[in-house]
């Protein structure tokens, strides 16, 4: 609070003097090139009224901006990096592992200290005595291990005692939180480049799509209407035939932009509401029980629970023939629930996941959701995606 308060001050106290400053910059490069091409200017006296005026336009046009920026510049300041919460987790863990090992070393005495994570090394610190045996102890957050922190005892053909390796057991559960988080933080990092570089791929389709595709269809639709504006009268017959032609290649084209606009978005969800194009997927029959009315959802939740229940569907079609499936929508004030349950035989012995299922968990990773793929209550198999409500 104290330093949101000194943060304020700042702001406050500079805001004038900036204000001041870049107006006096504005006005003084307007009076320049609206005057300069007649004549230099010589005193203050010969600049021109207008030129005031636009000073004051272009001041009051981009003020809003200008200050937004500024004050995100004393933000910055006096916070660094706070509102960017993956950025501070991942600055601290990188700074944290090797404060760490230093501390152990130096406390302990211990010539070397390593800790490992995701099978590379993260940190180490010293280096180990020729011949000293190396101990090392699982990393240990909530039953799993994340991690290996390896010790060298401090003489060559020395051990570390009894109650060094239960003191350094201790330290362990606390050395795997900041090497958990330190995982947290690259994962999301990861994902974070994946989201990225999955946008950019579907723009290279789509672009590919409408390029190689759409493009030279278009294009050579134009030219033969010219071709055919110019034989009607010649040649009725073969205009005609060019017309018959022509005709089909519009319904070609406007086939490839439906799929590219499918694609970008189904349109059964602006047509109908998630409850209803969940009703007209193809696919077995089914059974939809969902709010109503829906209550409003974020565009991309839509599409990844109508994606995720398509795909559910299909899966049940093709490896449940003749079984009947159940598609269950719950909106909670925190969350969006979809369940597709189908009545037949299960998941086979061996289940390995497809494209289809790692499609469906890939979507469901993508906005920060679950995915949860089994048998069902009552047999059957079972596909729960959820959701945060508050996508964005």
């Amino acid at each position: 609070m104290r330093s949101e308060a000194a943060a304020r001050r700042l702001y406050q106290l500079l805001l004038p003097f900036l204000l001041i400053w870049y107006a006096f910059v504005v006005a003084g490069l307007t009076a320049v090139v609206t005057t300069w091409p007649q004549r230099p200017i010589g005193s203050l006296d010969e600049i021109p009224w207008w030129s005031h005026a636009i000073a004051f336009a272009v001041v009051a046009a981009t003020w809003a901006p200008v200050s937004a920026h500024l004050d995100r510049g004393v933000h910055q300041l006096a916070f660094g990096q706070r509102d960017n919460a993956y950025e501070v987790a991942g600055h601290v863990s990188r700074q944290l592992l090797p404060t760490v090992a230093a501390a152990l070393a130096g406390t302990m005495s211990l010539p070397y200290v390593e800790i490992e994570a995701e099978g590379r090394v993260v940190t180490s610190h010293g280096s180990a005595p020729d011949g000293a045996a190396i101990t090392a102890i699982p990393l240990l957050f909530q039953g799993r291990t994340v991690g290996v922190l390896r010790v060298s005892a401090r003489r060559r053909r020395d051990r570390l005692s009894a109650t060094d390796v239960r003191l350094l057991e201790d330290l362990a559960r606390q050395v795997a939180i900041t090497v958990h988080a330190d995982g947290l933080s690259a994962a999301v990092q990861r994902s974070r480049e994946q989201l990225v570089t999955a946008r950019e791929e579907e723009r290279r389709r789509i672009r590919r799509d409408l390029h190689d595709g759409l493009g030279p269809t278009l294009a050579s639709l134009a030219l033969r209407l010219g071709v055919l504006q110019r034989g009607i009268a010649s040649d009725p017959a073969a205009a005609t035939a060019l017309a018959a032609e022509l005709r089909t290649d519009v319904r070609r084209a406007t086939a490839d932009i439906r799929r590219l606009v499918y694609d970008l978005r189904p349109p059964m969800l602006d047509e109908f509401g998630l409850a209803d194009a969940l009703r007209n997927l193809s696919g077995p029959p089914r059974t939809v029980v969902a709010p109503d009315p829906m209550p409003a959802l974020p565009a991309a939740v839509e599409v990844a629970l109508y994606r995720i229940a398509a795909e559910a569907l299909h899966n049940a079609a093709r490896h449940a023939p003749g079984a009947g499936c159940a598609v269950e929508v719950s909106v909670h004030s925190g969350e969006v629930a979809l369940t597709v349950t189908d009545d037949g035989p299960g998941l086979p012995g061996g289940y390995l996941a497809g494209v289809g299922h790692r499609s469906m968990r890939e979507r469901s990773t993508e906005l920060g959701g679950t995915l949860h793929i089994g048998p069902g209550p009552a047999g059957g198999t079972r596909v729960a995606a959820t959701f945060p409500r508050d996508v964005r």
